[in-house]
């Protein structure tokens, strides 16, 4: 395990210049691309942003040399590295996309973000109560672990779509356009979660099995079950890749995220141990996220279902095919 990457600070004085100039530079440069691809050109606008960024980098500066060292902690630094690559790739992915602006997805993984870990520290905090219970101020300490990614997405899930329908979107089809980047993002910060040594396996006698040497325990090797759902996630992303251009209908590469996530959970969830793992009484042996995932897996199909159905209605009596999802960008199909 790893959960401290570095420390960092104090900083000499050399280093405030410099983390001006480099937050300044790279503030000047995304503030003049989008000016471009926007078609202005509006310099007081883009030195005031770069003016602005430098003076973080020197407050940046001044807080690590007056507070420092700042431990900077494994599943924070991957939970924020998943967010900005997912939030690339769907920049990347929907380049020919008039909609998929800059600004728009600053603003949509600010948001999914904050309702994410509000979600999935809420649905955690509710399954494991009663350890919460006892150490009240622990609840708020997120980067011990104790996250559930139900609850994250749901948390996730309702932020986005308020920011979407309040500017005006479809939500169908910006969910299949951000799912893919759902997929990068959560296997990075799954691998957050090993070095963290939180969501651990149960104990294996196999290859596979990992070390996480945890205080007053038995140091015995376990199911790394955080790196098998970052492959997992991983997989899911391929497959929707591979499979978005014959899915017509918008949202249903968003419930095909969901259905395969939690086909894979449900198995996986056989390996781990602790909170994560707590068996739902009325339905044992299984679990609350087995649960869960069988009841997201239902909805899913059904809504699937019941979506295909009514428009193939729609199609026989020759009523006009609402605009496809992820499958087609604007400006026509993307063969590249």
């Amino acid at each position: 395990m790893c959960p401290i990457l570095l420390r960092v600070g104090p900083l000499p004085g050399w280093a405030a210049p410099v983390l001006a100039v480099a937050f300044g530079a790279a503030a000047l440069l995304v503030e003049m691309r989008e000016q471009q691809r926007a078609g202005v050109r509006d310099r007081p606008r883009a030195l005031g942003i770069a003016t602005v960024a430098a003076l973080a980098g020197v407050a940046l500066w001044w807080g690590l040399r007056r507070w420092g060292p700042v431990e900077v902690r494994s599943w924070g630094t991957m939970l924020m590295i998943g967010f900005l690559a997912a939030m690339l790739w769907a920049l990347w992915d929907g380049r020919h996309d008039e909609e998929i602006t800059f600004d728009l997805m600053i603003d949509l993984t600010l948001v999914i973000l904050i309702g994410a870990i509000i979600g999935s520290r809420a649905m955690a905090v509710i399954l494991d109560w009663s350890a919460y219970a006892e150490r009240p101020g622990s609840i708020w300490h997120v980067w011990e672990g104790g996250l559930s990614f139900h609850g994250g997405l749901i948390g996730g899930t309702l932020a986005g779509l308020g920011l979407t329908r309040l500017r005006g979107l479809s939500v169908a089809r910006m969910a299949d356009r951000l799912m893919p980047a759902v997929a990068i993002g959560y296997a990075i910060t799954r691998i957050g979660c090993f070095l963290n040594g939180c969501c651990f396996g149960a104990p294996t006698t196999s290859a596979l099995g990992v070390h996480f040497h945890f205080a007053g325990e038995a140091d015995i090797a376990r199911h790394p079950t955080q790196l098998y759902s970052a492959a997992l996630s991983l997989f899911i992303f391929a497959i929707l890749l591979a499979v978005r251009s014959r899915l017509r209908r918008p949202g249903h590469l968003a419930l095909l995220y969901v259905i395969i996530y939690s086909v894979g959970r449900f198995g996986i969830e056989h390996f781990r141990r602790g909170a994560s793992a707590v068996v739902y009484q009325p339905l044992a042996p299984l679990t609350y996220a087995q649960v869960g995932s069988i009841a997201i897996v239902v909805a899913a199909g059904v809504w699937m279902a019941l979506d295909t159905i009514v428009a193939r209605r729609r199609e026989a009596r020759g009523e006009p095919r609402p605009p496809t999802g992820a499958s087609e960008p604007a400006g026509g199909r993307e063969d590249d």
